[in-house]
């Protein structure tokens, strides 16, 4: 029998507001934070005329899985670097494009409670980075129109969505420059339609178009777009007449890219989750004119491909000057023309260039493991797993896996194993698998949702454990590659024995259920798979006698 049941949605609610008395003991870092980043600032040190601090899809991330080799993001790494740049760039803005708060537009019922809570927890820790504005994705109406009126209540931050019956844009002056941020969006995920209490959305172009004009019409000094849609549909907005730029959502992977231009716009984004902290300096002088890209990765680009043409050129001249019957008044020319480049070269690499009266530099500042943490956000993220873990321990304490149906096989347990294959099992004790569920109990995350299911054996199969009801089967055991082993356990001949288990763990299974690239991002089945085998475990005991490693 399946025991899964629904949260309660008035149980959800006083949940939830147990967790925010849980949290705002802890949330008292805005006060104390948010001018220490403009101490010591060097006077007369040159500066943006505005800095836009931007991310893309933070999908709810508070931190990011600790099970890669290299773990990127992390809302508490963020809000520390956020708080040391912008002693360098006083003048600044934060705003967001895409899913903000959830990372999934329908949520399983047995999740509404920690998504809820974990919402709450970013919600406040936004307000203190003073997230100014955002284009809302669709799986921030997870909850419904009701849950994103709640977070946007008590949210300072304007949601932005020209095309969706939200504010058209949000207006940010400093430094006497007035920049305008439109929001569109699309409310339908790449697969599946729009969650239920979505607003409907129009077309996101006409509806940009219009917002852009309006503002011209104020006298705005730049225009940005936030475009929670396709990226098809962001190129198509780049195209609107008096859009500067446009920064795009829904963009995956860990590579940052460079800005694209498209007609006298330029389209910008970052990776996902939080892993990195999107910048776009804005420099404005006195004058008009588009925009001038004066990013690293785009003048680096320039300059590779310039030393290219420089290089072809000076290899002709030398070619061409060998030559008796070469005129001498093309060579001059070509001379000039090489002159010219290399002037240009000069230009693109900053020596004395004259910059442009309206001039950017976008780049992506990578959130890795090596940057330090804020310390408040870091215990306002520990306050939500320790609530999320008190929650669920109660909630779903004497809910079971439902029974394995007559005749078939249901899980054991390592010691059922270790009765015949010790060998095995002195392998595997040496295997990160064996520990697997300790990782998750030192950091208060044993009986989360989202977590424990890669950290047990058999979850919720039948025979096997839950979220709470899992003794015996804690740790990545046997049976997580083998299969349930009841009937391999009872058979009587060697052929059955054989028969009633998987001898060889697939790749599917490794890289299906757990070693996900969200997950292990560097998992390669060739790879891993000797590392979890030994003498008595996929390889002959005489390994371990010519080894010496037995007695």
């Amino acid at each position: 029998m399946d025991h899964t049941h629904p949260v309660r949605p008035d149980k959800a609610r006083r949940a939830g507001s147990l967790v925010l008395v849980l949290l705002g003991a802890l949330l008292g870092f805005g006060a104390s934070c948010h001018h220490r980043g403009r101490r010591n600032i060097p006077r007369g040190a040159p500066g943006p005329t505005l800095r836009i601090y931007y991310l893309v899809d933070l999908d709810g991330y508070l931190e990011p899985c600790g099970c890669q080799t290299r773990p990127l993001g992390g809302i508490d790494r963020l809000a520390r670097l956020l708080e040391s740049q912008r002693a360098e760039a006083p003048r600044s803005v934060l705003v967001s494009v895409g899913n903000l708060f959830f990372a999934e537009p329908r949520l399983d019922p047995r999740m509404v409670y920690q998504e809820q809570a974990k919402a709450d927890a970013l919600r406040a820790i936004l307000g203190d980075l003073r997230l100014a504005a955002f284009a809302p994705g669709p799986a921030d109406f997870a909850l419904g129109a009701d849950g994103f009126g709640r977070l946007t209540r008590g949210l300072a931050a304007r949601p932005v969505a020209a095309n969706a019956g939200l504010a058209r844009t949000y207006v940010h002056t400093a430094g006497g420059l007035r920049v305008a941020f439109i929001g569109v969006t699309d409310f339908r995920p790449a697969e599946g339609d729009a969650p239920p209490g979505a607003p409907s959305a129009s077309d996101p172009v006409e509806a940009a178009r219009g917002a852009v004009e309006a503002v011209r019409r104020q006298g705005v000094h730049a225009v940005v777009v936030l475009a929670s849609v396709p990226r098809r549909t962001a190129r198509l907005l780049a195209q609107v007449p008096g859009t500067d730029f446009v920064i795009a959502a829904r963009e995956e992977g860990n590579a940052a890219l460079p800005p694209e231009r498209i007609g006298t716009a330029y389209l910008l984004t970052a990776p996902n989750q939080g892993k990195f902290l999107g910048v776009l300096d804005l420099s404005v002088r006195p004058g008009s004119g588009p925009f001038r890209d004066r990013s690293a990765t785009t003048l680096a680009a320039d300059v590779a491909r310039l030393d290219g043409r420089i290089a072809d050129l000076r290899q002709r001249i030398e070619a061409w000057t060998r030559d008796p019957t070469t005129d001498a008044q093309a060579l001059a020319a070509q001379r000039q023309r090489l002159a010219t480049m290399e002037r240009e070269r000069l230009t693109l690499s900053g020596s004395g260039s004259p910059r442009s009266a309206r001039s950017f530099e976008a780049r992506a500042l990578e959130i890795g493991p090596e940057l330090p943490r804020e310390p408040a956000v870091e215990r306002t993220i520990g306050a939500y797993f320790r609530a999320v873990n008190e929650h669920n321990r109660a909630e779903y304490a004497t809910l079971r896996a439902p029974e394995a149906p007559a005749g078939t096989a249901r899980y054991l347990g390592i010691e059922a194993c270790r009765d015949c294959h010790e060998e095995a099992y002195d392998v595997w004790a040496r295997t990160p698998h064996s520990h697997a569920y300790r990782t998750l109990d030192e950091l208060f995350k044993n009986f989360n949702l989202s977590c424990v299911g890669c950290h047990v054996t058999g979850y919720q199969r039948p025979g096997g454990s839950e979220v709470v009801q899992n003794d015996g089967l804690r740790d990545v055991q046997c049976e997580s590659c083998h299969g349930p082993g009841s009937l391999h356990v009872e058979a009587r001949t060697a052929a059955l024995r054989r028969s009633t288990i998987r001898l060889d763990a697939p790749a599917s299974l490794c890289a299906g259920e757990c070693h996900t690239p969200e997950h292990s991002d560097h998992f390669d089945y060739s790879t891993y798979l000797p590392r979890i085998l030994g003498p008595g475990h996929g390889r002959p005991m005489s390994e371990a006698t010519d080894a010496g490693t037995r007695d």
